[in-house]
């Protein structure tokens, strides 16, 4: 309670703000501008002491919250911003605005105080702009209310945590939005003294505005359609919804606002056309033109300020809309070392992109010019951002960078299509050259552009080797399943091509630790004895590695797990029995880490798992148990410490999804530093041996029973191993200097020198986030279920970590923070945890009545096997036993035996029906029970808004009637 109540407070506080400086503006317009003041007072507290401005009011808040909370997609997303009012604003505003100024003129003129009003000793200047004002400050209230009621909403929702400085901007960009409608709604206001016809006809003018976003659906030429869309309200209200107030979007909304007020200025001094000794005819074209001349001039400042937009504030918390510091120092950093070589920067972009891309596009635009300006003279930025597919330079790109035409499948409109254009860029220093083919919405702009410049710029690039294993990360092919079949290469690769010179390392032969300044180890057990021998060596010689080691892969399933032995040699297993492993254990002994689970004879396979789960709707899909680990601070018992926020490897990051992961711990003798980087929560986790898991296949019982109870500890899933060099390492090194004597260089390094270096490696418990899916899924986002997973940062920042090159840790893992509805996740959660309860409970009835079912049974047929048993002693005693009589026992015993099971299995299918519908009895509740509670947030955000606005009505209407009984004697007063 305390943060909402901190949070309402800080509102406050910036509406309060926001409000002065409009006093303050309106204090020069009180004394020098008088006429214009009392215009706007008078028609300002006219609109309020009537009730059909409150009626409109109360309407407009209703509406607003409606748009903001009543659409599904609010809580699937599970954001807290008000990217569904945005959508759903400038609709609602084609009835509210006109509403507003519909009576700012016509009521005027249909009450004859029109003349009186411009006979005033005042010019029209100042009646239009004191009209204007007043409006305009009755949308200013009537937006204020919606924000409060909104803001209250979310914050509730959020439970304090809201991005004020993004949704203050996005109320602004609503502000400045309506301020241009209010300037064309008077205009029609003017036109007509009807005041529906002038509500009709504000709606009209300003539909233009609001339709051109959707010039595609009329308009069948796409560059014409874009090009028309980007003077819609809706596009250029694009950069306040995501908190950057930037001069070209204002300077657009203000153009409206002066050529509104200009037109109707215009219109006011139509009686004076006709007047004078002259007549002045044509002072009507005059007008016309002066009218067109000014639109131009407007459209060309835009125009030009929408190409060099030099002024953008970033008000959102964590600055997300803004170059980052660590962007801002690489630039500076530029030609520090001598080299003044310019970076040139080809940039590749089709004329029209699907509506999908503008944003990307948009961005990236953004981006260039911002890194340029800079970087200076350094860095020279080539736009060619008008290009058609087919062009000259369109060919020059392909021929000279690779970057080519891409189709994608576009939804625009309502439609699916294929539509092909090019969106990439190329980095040229001299001979160093880096290419960006294309960009997805998923791909972060800031850090691939930054990256790639700094790599062309450095010129020299570090070396990776990545250790071939089972796990196969560049092209080849395999044999598993009998048959061959073709393996791609690892996308991961190809984003460490960017940065670094990529080598395949063959372990086979002793490992050179001088070549490389990385090493990428993924699933080092699957190596054979000789070749994970040269793996420890060169690791414990203190080569810088990144180790990835599994349990159990299930997504890179190119190598088998842990534990897990090898499939057969040759197709179909004809080739011989597996490959052997080498042991394992050595890289763990030098390393100094224990795996869960060792207890120093078996290779452990344990499997990690945790009860946490953020998606809504990655939660109802089948399959999907606890194994995959969702390492968020959120967890339940992380506390804010899933990632080690003191080690700038992992600061950054806010989601990492490891499936079927374990964990280590460091060993009791071990002399290395262990830093944890990534671990669970202290609660609801656990671990389960991946075999019997596997043995339980997809029943959900016998997976519950494998996983066992909660052990609610903490588990290590990856680690930062360091180690100092021992007293008898730095004697062997002193001793290998004298032997060297002359012949070693003074500036040679240690690795070229002999001398060993500390241990440096980072170990994973988990192969699987190298996968492509997880690059695709970065690059082409997920927008049913929002995913923010930050697997391929992680592993490119482990890679940079034990290389040496820390100038992209940061950026990396900068992505906008967005707050979620955490009283809807905490309420899931409570659901959740109460259905596995109830589920435990349904469990235990059920194999408690099936194990008495079987008892039962039993019984039945021991009684039967004991006449048997009987009748088989008497005949081996000698008795007389009648054969018919074994026999017909027998045959009974066998048959009693069938039904027996028979009837059991029967019985036991009930059983299990039964339990699975209580089971899906319990889900359908806890989902019930989600739905209230998103259903009482709909009805309280839309009942709750009005109440304000009637509190108000109230107070005025009574102190007007109060003011209305005043000097009244009380015999003449109607009750």
């Amino acid at each position: 309670m305390g943060a909402v109540l901190l949070e309402m407070l800080k509102l406050f506080a910036v509406d309060l703000l926001f409000i002065g400086l409009l006093a303050a503006l309106l204090l020069p317009l009180a004394m020098y501008r008088r006429a214009a003041f009392a215009v706007l007072k008078r028609n300002f507290v006219s609109y309020f002491s009537t009730p059909t401005g409150y009626v409109f009011l109360c309407f407009f808040v209703m509406a607003t919250s409606i748009a903001a909370y009543w659409p599904d997609a609010f809580f699937v997303n599970n954001l807290a911003n008000l990217d569904q009012l945005s959508m759903r604003l400038p609709p609602i505003m084609l009835l509210f605005v006109p509403a507003i100024t519909m009576s700012v003129w016509a009521e005027e003129r249909r009450q004859g105080t029109d003349e009186l009003l411009l006979t005033l000793p005042a010019t029209d200047f100042d009646i239009v702009l004191g009209k204007y004002l007043s409006a305009a400050a009755i949308f200013t209230v009537s937006l204020l209310f919606s924000q409060l009621s909104n803001f209250a909403v979310l914050v509730s929702l959020t439970l304090g945590d809201v991005d004020i400085g993004l949704f203050f901007t996005t109320y602004f960009g609503y502000w400045v939005m309506g301020l241009a409608m209010v300037a064309l709604g008077m205009i029609a206001s003017f036109i007509s003294s009807n005041l529906t016809v002038s509500f009709i006809l504000g709606a009209i003018f300003n539909s233009i505005l609001v339709a051109l976003a959707y010039a595609s659906v009329i308009i069948g030429s796409p560059a014409r359609a874009q090009s028309i869309a980007h003077w819609s309200v809706s596009q250029r209200f694009d950069d306040f919804g995501r908190g950057v107030v930037s001069l070209s979007s204002t300077m657009f909304f203000a153009s409206i606002v002066m050529v509104g007020l200009y037109i109707t200025i215009v219109l006011i001094g139509w009686r004076h056309w006709f007047g004078g000794k002259d007549g002045k005819q044509f002072i009507l074209l005059h007008f016309i033109v002066r009218v067109l001349a000014l639109i131009a001039l407007l459209v060309g400042v835009n125009s030009i300020l929408y190409q060099f937009d030099f002024i953008r504030l970033d008000l959102t918390e964590g600055q997300v809309s803004s170059l980052s510091s660590d962007t801002k120092k690489l630039l500076r950093s530029l030609g520090s070392e001598g080299d003044n070589r310019p970076i040139v920067v080809n940039a590749y972009m089709s004329a029209v992109v699907p509506d999908e891309y503008v944003k990307v596009k948009y961005n990236l635009v953004s981006m260039l010019k911002e890194l340029e300006r800079q970087a200076g003279s350094r860095v020279r930025v080539r736009l060619h951002d008008n290009l058609e597919n087919f062009s000259d330079e369109a060919v020059k790109a392909e021929e000279e960078y690779g970057i080519r035409r891409q189709t994608v499948i576009s939804r625009a409109s309502g439609a699916v299509s294929e539509e092909e254009f090019i969106l990439g860029v190329a980095f040229t220093c001299g001979l160093e050259q880096v290419v960006i083919p294309f960009f997805t919405p998923g791909v972060p702009v800031e850090y691939e552009l930054i990256r790639s410049i700094s790599t062309v710029a450095k010129g020299d690039r570090k070396t990776i080797g990545v250790v071939k294993t089972d796990a196969q990360m560049f092209e080849g092919f395999s044999l598993a399943g009998g048959q061959p079949q073709r393996i791609p290469e690892q996308m991961i690769i190809d984003e460490l091509r960017r940065q670094y010179k990529v080598e395949e390392v063959d372990p086979a032969t002793p490992i050179d630790t001088t070549k490389y300044d990385a090493l990428l180890i993924v699933q080092p057990s699957t190596l054979g004895p000789e070749a994970l021998a040269n793996v420890v060596n060169a690791v414990q010689a203190g080569q810088p590695a990144a180790i990835f080691e599994d349990p159990a892969p299930v997504v890179l399933q190119s190598a088998v797990g842990t534990a897990m032995e090898k499939q057969p040699q040759g197709m179909m297993g004809m080739g011989g029995p597996p490959a052997p492993k080498g042991d394992i254990r050595r890289l763990w002994n030098v390393l100094g880490i224990e795996p869960v689970g060792d207890n120093g004879r078996e290779v452990p396979g344990l499997v990690v798992w945790q009860d946490y789960n953020p998606y809504p709707r990655f939660q109802q899909l089948s399959g999907i148990g606890p194994e995959l680990v969702f390492v968020r601070d959120e967890a339940p018992g992380a506390t804010g410490k899933a990632f080690n926020r003191s080690e700038a490897v992992v600061a950054g990051f806010e989601e990492l999804l490891i499936p079927f992961p374990t964990a280590i711990n460091p060993a009791a003798n071990s002399k290395l530093v262990f830093t944890e980087l990534i671990a669970t929560g202290n609660e609801k986790v656990g671990t389960v041996d991946f075999k019997k898991l596997n043995e339980a296949g997809r029943d959900l019982l016998s997976m519950r029973q494998a996983r066992g109870d909660f052990t609610n500890r903490k588990y290590v899933l990856a680690a930062w191993i360091r180690g100092a060099k021992t007293d008898d390492e730095k004697a062997a090194d002193k001793e290998a200097d004298k032997k060297e004597g002359d012949k070693k260089s003074p500036d040679a390094p240690e690795s070229v020198t002999g001398k060993a270096k500390p241990i440096n490696v980072i170990y994973v418990c988990d192969i699987d986030m190298l996968d492509s899916q997880f690059v695709n899924l970065r690059n082409q986002p997920d927008q049913e279920n929002n995913f923010r997973f930050d697997n391929v940062p992680f592993v490119l920042n482990v890679i940079d970590a034990v290389a040496g090159d820390d100038r992209f840790l940061q950026i990396r893992s900068r992505k906008p923070r967005h707050s979620t509805l955490r009283t809807i996740e905490t309420r899931t959660a409570a659901a959740r945890n109460d259905e596995m309860v109830a589920a435990k409970k349904y469990d235990d009835e059920y194999n408690k009545r099936k194990d008495e079912a079987k008892a039962e049974s039993d019984k039945a047929r021991a009684k039967l096997q004991q006449i048997i048993t009987d009748l088989e002693n008497d005949r081996k005693e000698g008795k007389v036993v009648d054969p018919a009589e074994y026999n017909t026992r027998l045959q009974s015993l066998a048959l009693q035996q069938q039904v027996a099971e028979r009837r059991l299995a029967v019985k036991n299918q009930r059983l299990a029906i039964e339990r699975d519908r209580q089971l899906r009895e319990i889900e359908r509740m806890r989902d019930q029970e989600v739905k209230s509670m998103q259903n009482d947030y709909k009805i309280w955000a839309t009942t709750l808004p009005p109440i304000p606005p009637l509190l108000v009505a109230l107070v005025v209407w009574a102190r007007r009637r109060i003011r209305e009984r005043e000097g009244v004697s009380r015999n003449r007063m109607r009750y």
